[in-house]
């Protein structure tokens, strides 16, 4: 039912447009005949008096006067064919956006996106080694990025701006070139304010996507810190607490990030009790140590008590278990220093979600830029003519795009790769699990090997 409404939205915002464009369209074509009424009323009189064409003329008219009137209509005619092409081709960076977005929609879809972006909003992949080659080489990386432009989600997100912002140049140079000559008064805005007011858009662009870089890059290390806060635990379980406690300590310790990741998250991308059926690991069929948590411990979780979020309710567990270890204190004391840990990364990441960028400076930034993309038009037309609808275009493109950019990774926890994350805390610490006897022999009999290598002790 959501992806019918999403097409249906879809379907109606390109039905919208084309209506706008035939309006465009309509008005041209009634200023024109206005614009015109001269060769209206030839068109009439030849109708009238049972004419075909521009041939028939009245009788009386000298042959040089007849020359020199279908010079005149001749020369209307192609005018007006003139202005009904540059006004058409004003409208060719719609025609050619919805064609871009149409070819990437059609493409097929090999990454995870963010729930409700309709697959708009991509989730950042995991760079490997092929990943950071592909990056640098030069000069394959700079046609790479400038194909890219043609089938990427940026411009769908960017859509609906640039349309209304073409549909603005297109009315300038309608107003322009119909409307004044009709003596309707010019409109024309000197370039000076938007130069000056330009380093204040900067700025403001600039700092905006500036903090959410720091929010996005604050999220991705606070991650990373409880990816290796996780392993230390499962490894510090494995040396020092009975087999029996360790299996049951380690089998909990992915539990605590994916209960994080689906309370960062919209609650409908994530169900929180299949997220911790899949914590066990890549093998979801072993049994034994290499098992995951029972179904009884999974409905603990989605049951726990009332005001008490999941992630809070897994650290809970977690120190009580290691309280039942029977450690020696300063072997306790490490592993609750790193429970603590996990603790102040949560809360971290809580205040990251919790607090966005300040609203009103969102909103003044998104006010002006639009403002001042919106009205550009009025200061260009003179010195570009039609050109000033691809220049506001381009110039739209790229600076609404670094906009829309900082808005997406504002809310860092969406485009993080936090499932990838979560899903190599689980799949290591099954690995312990599942192989603890064998590595440790392999310990074992490598202190064996390094024994006899080692040299004898002087007496």
């Amino acid at each position: 039912m959501a992806g019918g409404g999403c097409f249906q939205s879809r379907r109606g915002t390109r039905a919208m447009a084309l209506m706008a464009t035939a309006m465009i369209l309509a008005s041209c074509g009634q200023a024109f005949l206005s614009a015109c009424p001269q060769l209206r009323s030839r068109a009439g009189t030849g109708n009238l008096a049972g004419s075909t064409g521009p041939s028939a003329r009245p009788s009386h008219l000298q042959p040089s006067q007849v020359s020199m009137a279908a010079g005149e209509e001749i020369s209307m005619v192609v005018g007006i064919s003139g202005l009904w092409a540059q006004l058409a081709l004003a409208l060719l960076p719609t025609l050619f956006i919805e064609l871009l977005v149409e070819g990437e929609k059609a493409r097929p879809r090999t990454r995870d996106y963010v729930l409700n972006s309709e697959d708009q909003i991509s989730i950042q992949i995991p760079f490997q080694i092929g990943n950071w080659e592909a990056a640098r080489q030069n000069p394959d990386r700079v046609w790479n990025a400038l194909c890219g432009l043609l089938d990427s989600s940026l411009l769908r997100r960017l859509q609906g701006s640039l349309f209304v912002l073409n549909a603005a140049s297109t009315f300038v140079l309608f107003y322009t070139m119909i409307l004044v000559p009709q003596g309707y008064p010019l409109i024309s805005l000197q370039t000076l304010p938007f130069t000056l007011s330009s380093f204040a858009l900067g700025l403001l662009l600039a700092y905006r996507a500036n903090q959410a870089t720091l929010r996005y890059i604050k999220a991705r290390d606070i991650w990373g810190d409880m990816l290796n806060i996780s392993r230390d635990l499962t490894q510090m379980s494995s040396q020092w607490a009975r087999y029996e406690d360790f299996v049951d300590f380690a089998r909990w310790v992915p539990a605590f990030t994916t209960c994080l990741m689906c309370a960062l998250r919209n609650p409908e991308a994530h169900d929180l009790a299949q997220e911790l059926r899949e914590a066990a690991g890549s093998d979801l069929s072993k049994k034994g140590a290499g098992a995951g948590l029972s179904e009884e411990e999974i409905q603990l979780i989605v049951n726990r008590p009332k005001g008490m979020l999941a992630h809070h309710y897994v650290t809970h567990i977690l120190r009580t278990k290691i309280k039942l270890m029977d450690l020696p204190l300063e072997q306790r004391a490490l592993m609750e220093n790193n429970i603590t840990r996990l603790i102040n990364d949560c809360g971290a990441c809580e205040n990251i979600f919790a607090t966005p960028i300040p609203v009103a400076y969102s909103k003044h930034t998104t006010t002006f830029l639009y403002l001042w993309l919106f009205f550009l038009p009025w200061a260009l037309e003179g010195s570009l003519g039609v050109g000033v609808v691809f220049a506001q275009q381009l110039l739209s493109f790229f600076l609404l795009g670094i906009e829309d950019i900082g808005v997406q990774i504002e809310q860092p926890f969406d485009v993080l790769p936090l499932k990838k994350i979560c899903f190599k805390i689980s799949n290591e610490g099954q690995i312990v699990r599942s192989n603890f006897a064998s590595l440790e022999e392999a310990a074992r009999v490598s202190r064996k090997a390094g024994v006899k290598q080692a040299d004898p002790v002087p007496a």
